[in-house]
Parts: structure tokens; C-alpha cells; sequence
């Protein structure tokens, strides 16, 4: 037989000074986190991130694609049976750090379109807030 317990009640404070204080006025604080500004700011962070990361790989695709690196290559290491010579094994590996880097570029470019005005929506969110939180 199971017992049921009292319902909890809960007591208001008695003032020792008089009988009026007993009465608690609910104040707003103004110190507490706004969490809403929080995430706002967070995306704003990430998605910043996001595109100065962005903007170094674009660069960095920019500098392959004008000035392809080969790599290293050992002329010496082709198999004799192989039909390519050297140079064309080089120019081969040329032409193929020239794609990647095309292929990373766009890459880059479409993390910028996309990340890009994600930010700005937050960053106008973000100042719209501040706006009604200081008026």
C-alpha cells in the first residue's frame, strides 16, 4: 500500500518589521545572459571563421593554379617499359595540381557564397537586437 505524500506548500517570508514586507516585488534583471544575442553572436563567430578560412584556401588556390608545383620528381625512377618520358610525367603531374587546384578554388569560392551571407543575416539580426536592448 503505497502512502501519498502532502502536497508541497510554499510559505511566504514574515517580516519582523511589519506585516507589509511580506509582500516580494518580481524585479527584471538586467545582468543575466540574453541567450537569443548568444546564439546570434556564435553563428556570427563560426560563419566568420568559416570565410577567413575560406579566404585563405581561395588565395592559396589562386597562387597553384598561376604557378603549378610538379612535386617532386626523380627523372630517374620511370619504369624503362613506361611509353611517357620524363618531361611528360612531369607535365602530367603539373596538369593534375593545376585541376586540384581549380577544383579547390571553386570550393573555396562556394564556401564564401554560402557562408558569406549567412553571416551578414546574423550581423543584422545581432545589431537589431543590441538596438532594442539599449532602448
Amino acid at each position: 500500500m503505497a502512502t501519498k505524500r502532502p502536497a508541497r506548500t510554499t510559505r511566504t517570508r514574515q517580516s519582523k518589521q511589519s506585516p507589509a514586507a511580506t509582500t516580494f516585488e518580481r524585479t527584471e534583471r538586467t545582468d543575466r545572459i540574453d541567450w537569443y544575442s548568444l546564439y546570434i553572436y556564435a553563428i556570427c563567430l563560426v560563419t566568420i571563421l568559416i570565410c577567413l578560412f575560406a579566404l585563405v584556401s581561395l588565395v592559396r588556390s589562386l597562387v597553384d593554379a598561376a604557378w603549378p608545383d610538379a612535386g617532386y620528381f626523380d627523372p630517374y625512377s620511370v619504369p624503362k617499359e613506361s611509353t611517357l618520358s620524363a618531361d611528360q610525367i612531369k607535365e602530367n603531374l603539373t596538369n593534375q595540381n593545376r585541376r586540384q587546384s581549380i577544383k579547390s578554388l571553386i570550393n573555396s569560392i562556394t564556401t564564401l557564397v554560402i557562408a558569406g551571407p549567412i553571416y551578414l543575416y546574423h550581423w543584422k539580426l545581432a545589431k537589431k537586437s543590441r538596438a532594442t536592448l539599449s532602448a
